[in-house]
């Protein structure tokens, strides 16, 4: 099963990307957030990753956003509704990751 979820900046130049993918089943399950160059409407080089979570989830396309906040400063991963990760694209801070392990990252949103 693979997952990909993405939102590019109104501007064109980054998007958040998600991806959670079993490669060899879910005992490899991998999930990770990335900061990416944009090119178009397509994710280019990757400029920083999260970590999100590694072993099998119960999760579906519907329980995954991606979102840029309203300033455009920031874009961040909506898991079952709750912001889990960010990236701000203008000082390249990462916040958050680790889903599921009990750790709880203060991450600023506007």
């Amino acid at each position: 099963m693979e997952i990909f979820e993405s939102a590019v900046r109104s501007k064109g130049d980054f998007a958040g990307v998600f991806e959670y993918e079993e490669t060899d089943g879910p005992q490899s399950a991998t999930a990770y957030f990335y900061l990416c160059e944009a090119k178009g409407d397509a994710a280019g080089p990757i400029i920083g990753i999260i970590h999100i979570r590694s072993r099998a989830w119960s999760i579906t396309e519907a329980d995954i956003a991606v979102k840029w906040d309203k300033d455009e400063q920031r874009v961040g991963l909506f898991v079952f509704g709750e912001l889990t990760a960010a990236f701000d694209a203008e000082t390249g801070a990462r916040y958050g990751g680790r889903h599921g392990e009990d750790f709880n990252a203060e991450i600023p949103w506007s």
